[in-house]
């Protein structure tokens, strides 16, 4: 009898070890949920950014040095690109019933040294939510950030092809000269030609899609070189920016609760018409997610009448180590620590949150690339997108956000 009981006990276990296993597998199941508090109105309405005359004066400046860098547009981009992403390599830690499916960047620097390293993530399924395209094609871009955070650097990738073409930020400084564009390049979102870039903590940078500037490659110099050339790093194109937004008096943004939440993700809630920031916190949780209103007739963010773009919107965050953000409908998916690492020194999967804000989150089931990043969603198809910057199992993913979330 002691040895049909231990018997029966064993099978018992098994059993549901089998169901666990079955559940964990399952997209859209979920741990245990945690607070999402929405922040007080008051709080939110003090978190602000400006963009002072940047607008016009980089106008000026990008319309005196296109007559001698002649503006070039993305199709000249994808078209001379001159690295091939392979299909998807490494693997993804995401659920099998997913069916993920992306890339690998290049078999070279890009995916085995840390030179530059994966940050930011959009595409034409922001830029132009009916159709999910830019010009007929299916585009990624990403952004990237040097060891020192010296400079930052945006790829544009065919979907399809998995051509692609890095590009060098630059920050036109006067009439006849540009200078590198510094910083982290922490998250980006691209609605029309506009693209906007958290360069660093407290900085938004902005960039539109028909101006990239064709310059000489053959010296490391930014800018005009002794040879009366310009070049770009190497690089065989500059991106001009064209204006700027930040916090009001300037000062360094915080990673913790204080009053200029650091702008370490973006992304474009295209349910709402709204940007997307949070903050990154390295071993907590507590980030503050942001909703900033824009304005679809201007393309930029919406000014209200103190000169002001005013957060519209804010949540308290209960996902450990934060780094992505994006919403549909209400529901925010967000990239972070998985609880069992929680503390836990060293690399890790990650893993994806979800909930309503003002509610809860809970785990969505399964893990996600170790170290993962931003996020993107692309209405027109349905998809997520996601990226990591792990050293040699970089990956640039795609699930349908329908089957992970259980939501339309």
């Amino acid at each position: 009898m002691r040895v049909a009981g231990k018997l029966a006990g064993m099978k018992r276990l098994g059993l549901l070890a089998s169901l666990l296993l079955v559940f964990a597998l399952i997209p859209g199941a979920a741990s245990a949920a945690a607070a999402f508090p929405r922040m007080d109105a008051a709080t939110v309405d003090g978190f602000r950014w400006t963009s002072g005359t940047t607008f016009d004066t980089y106008g000026a400046r990008i319309a005196a040095l296109e007559r001698q860098l002649p503006a070039r547009g993305l199709p000249e981009i994808l078209s001379s690109a001159n690295r091939k992403a392979r299909p998807l390599c490494h693997g993804t830690y995401l659920a099998a019933a997913l069916k993920p499916a992306g890339f690998c960047w290049e078999d070279a620097n890009d995916d085995k040294t840390n030179d530059w390293i994966p940050q930011g993530l959009t595409g034409s399924g922001d830029a132009d939510a009916a159709t999910g395209k830019v010009g007929g094609k299916r585009v990624v871009a990403a952004s990237w950030h040097t060891p020192g955070d010296t400079m930052v650097r945006l790829s544009f990738v065919d979907a399809t092809g998995l051509g692609y073409r890095h590009v060098l930020l630059v920050e036109p400084t006067s009439n006849d000269n540009f200078a590198v564009v510094q910083g982290h390049g922490h998250g980006m979102t691209w609605i029309g030609n506009r693209l906007f870039v958290a360069t660093t903590g407290g900085v938004v940078r902005v960039f539109d899609t028909t101006h990239f500037w064709k310059v000489d490659d053959s010296s490391g110099v930014v800018g005009k070189g002794s040879d009366g050339k310009y070049h770009a790093a190497f690089y065989d194109y500059a991106m001009p920016q064209i204006g700027a937004y930040w916090y009001p008096g300037g000062g360094a943004c915080t990673n913790a609760p204080g009053p200029r939440p650091c702008l370490s993700t973006m992304s474009f809630d295209h349910s709402d018409g709204s940007i997307v920031t949070s903050e990154h916190i390295s071993n907590a949780a507590g980030s503050r997610v942001l909703r900033w209103p824009f304005d679809r007739a201007t393309g930029l963010p919406k000014v209200s009448a103190d000169g002001t773009v005013h957060a519209k919107e804010g949540f308290v965050s209960p996902v450990w180590g934060m780094q992505g953000a994006v919403a549909r409908n209400g529901y925010f998916v967000m990239t972070g620590v998985c609880p069992e690492y929680a503390g836990v020194a060293g690399d890790h999967p990650s893993c994806l949150h979800g909930g309503v804000g003002g509610t809860s989150t809970s785990r969505l089931s399964g893990q996600a690339p170790v170290n993962s990043q931003n996020l993107s969603y692309w209405p027109a198809t349905g998809e997520l997108w996601l990226m990591n910057e792990q050293l040699r199992e970089r990956v640039t993913v795609h699930v349908p956000w329908t089957t992970l979330t259980g939501r339309a």
